[in-house]
């Protein structure tokens, strides 16, 4: 197989990232027909999604006119999209030619009959069928140029599941074989992965040559070990729909992906919340252990800190920064007049913060800045009904950062801070007074800017203290602590590497240290 992956991969367009990838920047998805979202300023693209059954509506027929007409109002602004075939309906002819279970095994599978035995050759022959059809639309549609990858779905039950709980279903003599058909096998982790490395390989084959493929990060290793070399070339690109404000319990290690090969500049990664800032998706509700201003600003801070370059958000929470009201179906959650707060201003700051940055994680030359916000937690703080001890982080357990270090200090880690309606105070340091805090830059973003103007900006909620950079010292005015502030300095001539916050009288609480180029950069 690897020879044959060597071959395809190397008929991609792209090479290795060697500065800001084209279309970086922020993704509206899950906007239905509200079209209008695309009219905010700070999104550079949407979605295109169709199921197999809309798009094979007849045996070996195939119909993508859905995605053209997805794709059009988006290539009308200069937007990109990404292209998904999902799997929750498949064509109804299946049912005749592969073995079904009499009930939906998962909750992505939609179809009435029932769940169609995956791992069986009639089905995987089917979808290879359809993974060819759709390189070939990519190939000949007019709106190639919109398309900014494709995500490679296995498509199973209906995007990414693929587990069968214990239980009679696993037997294979427990499915409804229709007549004719030959009989499917057991259910086993070898049956998944076979498949699983079958749609890899037809992705491969028949999409990558037209565009850019996005692979869950959850791939099993003893697939993607095979396929190291394409992801740190750039050939190859990670995603996954399970951006969190912390990466859940076991799921250090996919988010690892991207800080491995994203961060560092070999590819680029594709991330959605797992839910909305609410802590909704579908019908459910996840634990929020912060406000939804926090939840969102601090989600897109993880996913910069990992470096994604392509952030997408829920059509949801992106209302929330056209109008200041959040609905979770019909019922309306939170109204900005009815409340008292400015969480559309929140949240528009947050998306412009994270447009701004988005695929500048390894082009320090170019990067608009570098930012440090501070944090500190070892133990996921949302449950999800998981007790503490099975919710203990063993990476992500520092800052988040981007393109700026910080020195061993005598500082310590706060829990949510100030305010709930500002977006800032999840999470917070307190630095003691007499205590000097020192922040490096990158030395490439350092060397970009010596000698041009900068900006200077620290976010902290209350304490005495300067902050000193390019020569100069600052005072930090005092507060009363309510709410937190912005203090905001120009620089004519940026010179050294280093930001010092020293806190005097009394302790400074703070965010964020941030060096944007040229002058002040207000949100």
């Amino acid at each position: 197989m690897r020879s044959f992956a060597l071959a395809i991969v190397a008929l991609l367009p792209w090479q290795a990232l060697a500065d800001r990838a084209p279309g970086s920047g922020l993704y509206a998805i899950w906007y239905g027909r509200d079209t209008a979202l695309f009219d905010l300023p700070f999104l550079a693209g949407g979605q295109a999604i169709a199921q197999w059954k809309a798009v094979e509506p007849q045996p070996g027929h195939y119909d993508f006119s859905s995605l053209d007409r997805q794709l059009q109002p988006l290539r009308e602004r200069g937007f990109k999209a990404t292209v998904q075939i999902n799997g929750n309906n498949k064509p109804d002819y299946l049912f005749q030619q592969v073995p079904y279970y009499p009930e939906r095994l998962s909750n992505q599978v939609q179809d009435k009959p029932g769940t169609l035995m995956f791992w069986h050759p009639a089905h995987a022959a089917a979808y290879q069928r359809l993974i060819q059809a759709l390189g070939e639309y990519l190939k000949t549609t007019s709106y190639r140029d919109t398309v900014l990858g494709v995500r490679l779905n296995f498509n199973a039950f209906g995007t990414e599941h693929t587990n069968l709980p214990p239980g009679k279903a696993r037997q294979a003599n427990a499915w409804i074989t229709p007549p004719g058909v030959a009989p499917g096998t057991d259910w086993s982790q070898e049956a998944v992965h076979g498949y699983e490395a079958m749609v890899f390989a037809a992705y491969l084959s028949q999409i990558a040559p037209q565009t850019r493929v996005f692979v869950r990060n959850g791939l099993p290793e003893d697939i993607a070990k095979d396929y190291r070399d394409d992801f740190l070339s750039g050939r190859l690109s990670w995603f996954h729909t399970s951006s969190e404000v912390e990466p859940r319990t076991g799921s250090e290690w996919r988010y690892r992906r991207f800080y491995d090969d994203c961060r560092s500049g070999h590819t680029t990664a594709y991330a959605e919340p797992w839910a909305s800032a609410w802590g909704y998706h579908g019908g459910a509700a996840d634990d929020r252990a912060c406000s939804p201003p926090q939840w969102n600003y601090w989600r897109l801070l993880f996913d910069l800190h990992n470096g994604v370059s392509f952030i997408a958000l829920y059509g949801d929470d992106l209302r929330v920064a056209r109008d200041g009201t959040y609905r979770a179906g019909k019922r309306l959650l939170h109204d900005d007049a009815a409340d008292g707060t400015d969480y559309r201003g929140e949240f528009t700051q947050a998306f412009e913060f994270a447009a701004r940055y988005a695929g500048y994680h390894a082009s320090p030359e170019t990067s608009p800045g570098a930012w440090f916000a501070f944090r500190d937690n070892d133990t996921i703080r949302e449950a999800n009904g998981r007790p503490p001890a099975a919710r203990r982080l063993t990476f992500y357990t520092g800052d988040y950062t981007f393109l700026m270090e910080r020195q061993p200090d005598q500082s310590k880690p706060l829990g949510t801070t100030g305010p709930e309606d500002q977006r800032y105070g999840a999470w917070a340091r307190e630095l003691p007074a007499g205590a000097t805090m020192t922040l490096r830059l990158d030395s490439t973003f350092a060397k970009s800017l010596a000698g041009k103007p900068a900006t200077v900006r620290l976010v902290y909620l209350s304490g005495t203290g300067t902050f000193q950079f390019s020569g100069e010292t600052h005072p930090v005015p005092a507060t009363d602590g309510e709410r937190w502030q912005v203090r905001e300095l120009p620089v004519a001539t940026w010179q050294g590497d280093t930001v010092q916050v020293t806190a005097t009288q009394t302790p400074l609480i703070l965010h964020m240290v941030e060096v944007c180029r040229g002058q002040p950069a207000h949100e």
